[in-house]
């Protein structure tokens, strides 16, 4: 295989990479937004910080919540927030305090007895805002901008837990969506290394495809998604626009099904079809890096493409020497 072949080949399965590893971020976050997967991780954190258990119901936890500073961050009563800053999470609990402290003479002592009340319910948690209240020697914004520190630090792991929740979902996604169209690794290489023309029409579509996104990038969702303050329904309604623009008809996913031939019409016999299976396990794995991954890839050998084109039609000099 000579190396513009070889190299056709590697730019077209990044390409099909490309391809179903954007589908499977937007079906991952149709399962995020519909599942509400970042509201339930942010209660979670605030339930290890507010609770000495943080797996079981606890009144101070609802109590933080149905606090306004929290409930009208929501899109109605039913449902909680997804996203909080640390400075309503600060806020939020000196309210708490203050309502656990009903009749305390100034802000100092409410804050100290709504301490107490927590410590009653929660003893260790009551026992590090103690902590918190003695290190800000009883200063209100000290004491709230210990909070904040506290929060962050915490918000900090419950990123790690949703990353690795949405980590597992992705990879199940992306078995999933293998499976279905017979996205098969070795079969596609195999295809595409006997085949140097059908190699090259690929490549055709990649170079389309990727100007065509360079001028449309939102159309790629990356992780910056996670700091947009969005609703839970607005996620789902942009995610499905996504996912209509994706698997439409005349679509890149149909188009580049369609040159090589992709889905299980020509299984014939149990050896190929765990080739099969095998080739979609290495697709999955591969597409499961998300889409932003193999899209600058995808960028890269595209610009190496084009310069070894510039290389290829340069012509060589001839130096005659004279005697």
């Amino acid at each position: 295989m000579s190396d513009s072949i070889a190299l056709n080949v590697v730019i077209s399965l990044v390409f099909i990479y490309s391809l179903y590893s954007l589908l499977v971020t937007t079906l991952n976050e149709i399962i995020a937004s519909f599942f509400n997967l970042r509201a339930k991780t942010l209660e979670k954190g605030i339930r290890r910080m507010l609770t000495d258990n943080g797996d079981k119901v606890n009144s101070i936890v609802d109590a933080f919540y149905k606090q306004p500073a929290i409930k009208y961050l929501a899109e109605n009563n039913t449902k909680k927030p997804s996203y909080l800053t640390s400075a309503s999470f600060s806020h939020a609990l000196v309210y708490l305090c203050t309502d656990l402290a009903a009749g305390a003479p100034d802000a100092q002592a409410q804050l100290l007895t709504g301490i107490q009340e927590i410590k009653k319910v929660n003893p260790e948690t009551g026992k590090f805002l103690e902590r918190l209240y003695n290190e800000a020697s009883g200063d209100l914004l000290k004491f709230q901008e210990l909070s904040e520190k506290w929060f962050n630090e915490t918000m900090d792991r419950a990123s790690g837990w949703y990353k690795k929740q949405t980590q597992r979902i992705t990879l199940f996604v992306a078995f999933i969506v293998a499976l279905t169209f017979n996205v098969d690794t070795i079969g596609i290489v195999k295809n595409l290394s006997a085949n140097p023309k059908l190699a090259t029409e690929v490549v055709e579509m990649a170079d389309k495809y990727a100007v065509a996104r360079k001028t449309n990038s939102d159309v790629i969702k990356t992780e910056s998604n996670d700091k947009e303050n969005q609703e839970a329904d607005e996620q789902i309604r942009i995610s499905f626009a996504n996912a209509q623009k994706l698997v439409a008809s005349n679509s890149d996913i149909q188009n580049a099904n369609s040159i090589l031939g992709l889905g299980w019409k020509d299984i014939k016999d149990a050896t190929a079809l765990l080739c099969s299976v095998l080739g979609c396990v290495i697709t999955a794995l591969a597409i499961s890096l998300g889409a932003p991954f193999w899209f600058d890839l995808l960028n890269k050998l595209m610009q190496l493409r084009g310069s070894k084109k510039i290389e290829d039609n340069t012509p060589t000099s001839v130096t005659i020497k004279t005697t």
